[in-house]
Formats: C-alpha cells, sequence, structure tokens
C-alpha cells in the first residue's frame, strides 16, 4: 500500500529543528534533442523543452482519427455502435456554456435537449455534451426482458419490455431492480439491463465520493473494496470517453468496454535558437502526455481524492503524484509533486490544499502553508506534551473559511483548525 505522505519535524525543548520535508522530489529539466530537418536520422544536438518552447516558430501535425480502442485493438466509428452514459441520461451538461439540458431523446451520434431555461429544444452531437453528475439516469433493455410480480426468476410475469427501451429505475434489490414502464411497475433482472452504474468512475454516497472498480448486483465495489447499495447513490461521475458494447450483435461481445480515442501522426516542431538556427523537434511521450484520462488514473492506487463542493466534474488526486481536473476527463499532473501519495483538498475554485501547501490560484502555484512553529506551539498549550513528531493523515474543510487537519504527533493522532488565512491553530473536540 502506499504511504501517505510524512512531514518530519523534529523537536529539541519545543523548537522546531527542521523544516518540513515532503516526501516528493523535483524534477530537474530533462533534455529534448533536436535535428537539422523533420527528415534528418540523428539529433544534432538538445536543450530543455522549456528553451524550445520559448522559440517555437510553428508546428506541423498529421490529420487526426477518431476510433474504438478495445483490448489493444482500433475499430473505425462506423464499425462500432456503443451505448455511452448520455443515452441514459435524463439530464446532461453543455460542454461550452455548462447549462443544464433536459434529454428528450437520443441516437447514436446525437441527442436531442431541451433548454427547460430558454425553452428551446435542439439536436446537438453527443461529443458535446455530458452527463450531469447527479442525475443517476435510466435503464435500458440488452434484449427483450420480462417484468415480473416479484423479484424472483419464477415470478409471474407482467409484460416484456423491448430490446434497446429505457425506462426508470425506482429501487434496486439484490439481482434485480423494481422499475417503471409505461403502466407497468416490476421487477427485471440487473443482468439484462444496463445503467449509468456501469459507467461510473466515481460514486457519491452519504456525503463522499468515492472511486469505483465494478457494480456486483445492487452494490458498487469501490477502489478499497467498500461496498456502497446502489440505493444510497446520488451522484456519478461516468466519463464521456468510455461506451459499452450493449448488442451482442457487434463485432466485440456483450459487456465490453471501448474507449473513444484520436490518433495522430509523429508531430514535429519547428523553434528557432540563438545558437544553431531553426531546429526541428518532436516531444517525447513524456512531455507529449501533459493529461491522463479517467481510466488512466484509476489504474494508479489511488491514497486521496478531493472535488470541488459544487461541480464534481472538478478534483484533485494523490496517486504516486497530484493530478488535477477540471472537466472530470483531463486530469493534468502537477510536476513539483511527484510520487506524492498525502492528503489533498479541493476547497474552491482558488483554493486547493495538497498537505501543507496551498494553492490560492487554482492549482497553477503553491506555497508551503502550515507554519510549523505556530502548529507545534499550539498543540503544546492546547494538549500538554511536545510532538515527537509531526505527521498530516487528513486535511479537511470544517467550514467554508477554516481549514482541518488530523495530525500524527507519534503520542497520539489529534485534530486541528485554523481560519484559512490565519495560522490561529485549535484543538477539534470530538
Amino acid at each position: 500500500m502506499l504511504s501517505v505522505m510524512l512531514i518530519a519535524i523534529l523537536l529539541n525543548s519545543g523548537t522546531a529543528a527542521a523544516a518540513i520535508e515532503p516526501n516528493y522530489y523535483v524534477k530537474k529539466p530533462e533534455q529534448v534533442p533536436f535535428f537539422k530537418s523533420a527528415t534528418s536520422l540523428f539529433p544534432s544536438g538538445s536543450t530543455t523543452l522549456e528553451k524550445l518552447k520559448k522559440s517555437l516558430v510553428k508546428s506541423e501535425k498529421g490529420s487526426v482519427n477518431k476510433y474504438y480502442k478495445w483490448n489493444k485493438i482500433y475499430f473505425d466509428e462506423d464499425e462500432l455502435k456503443p451505448l455511452f452514459a448520455t443515452h441514459l441520461s435524463k439530464y446532461v451538461i453543455d460542454n461550452l456554456t455548462n447549462q443544464r439540458l433536459k434529454v428528450l431523446s437520443a441516437s447514436a451520434k446525437t441527442i436531442s435537449v431541451y433548454n427547460e431555461k430558454y425553452g428551446s429544444s435542439q439536436k446537438v452531437d453527443l461529443s458535446s455534451v455530458h452527463g450531469d453528475a447527479y442525475d443517476t439516469g435510466l435503464a435500458m433493455a440488452l434484449k427483450d426482458t420480462y417484468i415480473k410480480t416479484r423479484a424472483e426468476d419464477k415470478a409471474p410475469v407482467l409484460t416484456t419490455i423491448p430490446l434497446g427501451t429505457a425506462f426508470e429505475v425506482e429501487k434496486f434489490n439484490g439481482s434485480f431492480a423494481l422499475i417503471r414502464y409505461q403502466s407497468y411497475r416490476g421487477y427485471v433482472n440487473l443482468s439484462e439491463i444496463i445503467t449509468k452504474f456501469d459507467f461510473a468512475s466515481f460514486v457519491f454516497a452519504k456525503g463522499e465520493w468515492q472511486p469505483v472498480k465494478r457494480r456486483e448486483f445492487d452494490q458498487v465495489i469501490t477502489k478499497s473494496n467498500k461496498k456502497i447499495s446502489m440505493n444510497d447513490v446520488t451522484g456519478l461521475i461516468t466519463p464521456p470517453q468510455t461506451g459499452i458494447i450493449a448488442s451482442s450483435s457487434q463485432k466485440i461481445p456483450l459487456w465490453s468496454k471501448v474507449q473513444t480515442t484520436k490518433t495522430n501522426v509523429a508531430s514535429w516542431q519547428l523553434s528557432r535558437l540563438a545558437e544553431h538556427g531553426f531546429v526541428w523537434w518532436k516531444p517525447n511521450k513524456e512531455f507529449e502526455q501533459v493529461y491522463y484520462n479517467l481510466d488512466e488514473i484509476l489504474a494508479k492506487e489511488i491514497s486521496f481524492v478531493s472535488f470541488h463542493p459544487f461541480n464534481p466534474y472538478k478534483g484533485i488526486v494523490s496517486a504516486d503524484g497530484i493530478y488535477v481536473t477540471q472537466n472530470g476527463t483531463h486530469w493534468k499532473k502537477l510536476p513539483q509533486f511527484e510520487a506524492y501519495n498525502g492528503p489533498v483538498l479541493y476547497l474552491n475554485d482558488q483554493l486547493l490544499f495538497v498537505g501543507n501547501f496551498r494553492s490560492t490560484d487554482g492549482g497553477q502555484t503553491f506555497e508551503n502553508y502550515i507554519q510549523i512553529d505556530k502548529l507545534a506551539s499550539a498543540i503544546e498549550f492546547q494538549y500538554g506534551f511536545t510532538p515527537k513528531k509531526m505527521q498530516v493523515k487528513k486535511i479537511d474543510s470544517a467550514t467554508p473559511t477554516k481549514i482541518k487537519i488530523e495530525i500524527d504527533t507519534g503520542i497520539r493522532k489529534i485534530k486541528m483548525e485554523s481560519p484559512i488565512f490565519t495560522q490561529n491553530w485549535q484543538a477539534v473536540k470530538t
């Protein structure tokens, strides 16, 4: 298991003798090779990526094509017809305006929506919207499905739901779901339907967002192997690039997950260096992959995660590094926190916390926030002992104006809180 961040403080007679030493390291600028021309076989020199970017003249890129990827196999768009979470949504969010739109109907690549604010409807491309995180959505029949009077296989049949029909779910019950379809109310087998839960990467239940590993019947299994009843879930984050094959007549098996991906030919950049003139260069994959998709984040062992209190598409994760997202889809790694696995907090659009560091500009820059001498003095004064060490175990917001931390002092764990913009640390009574 990945360790959490350690803040090593050596105290002599109650005085901090060492500065904070977070367990991450700052990478040195790496050298990028450059070439005399885009057809040169061997580089003529190398310099830093920053220097090449500052002197950039132009970029040349090849055409971009969209594919569905499954098990390292690529399919053209017209070869598969996967189902996406937006197909099962009652409400979606416009990618550009951030407006909430009611879904009227959906097809393979378009969706008809109604703007309740302006009283207008329109048909838009499926990729131009994403699911509303607080809409748990509809279910859809994967085959001609029986509605039964009870949650039992041998129960009498009320009627049949045709393949591909969407309907409302009232409650999940073991391997069945209580649903409404037309004038009927009864139970359907969960193995014969697909829901937005099958797409979820994070769920919100009992006041907390949890990363999802898989669904088992009417329960969501989190990355920490916690079991959450789907009836307790009030929010879902569903990555827009993930689709599920919902028909057995397609080229790959039913329930297969596919990823929408764009590939392009090699790109070259042209820069002008004072000592070399015009040079051609191509970023390494490490430099090109500034953003990670949600599946790549979930493949890591997540130590801590925190979302914006009102917008769950904005979040921060520590998973052998710090990753921040503004849209729930693309996660940017912050290079200054290499190999970091400590507590994080996304308080609002401006204030983000990473252990003892704070950003006041939405994650662009960070500064050392916790003043060790004031925290150590507050612990000694209020608890009557001198900490042997101070290890930040958790970080949270007591109120929108206060920050709360849990500290392992080497003697016992304690909780302290302080106004965000001061260092007036007070004990939290538990």
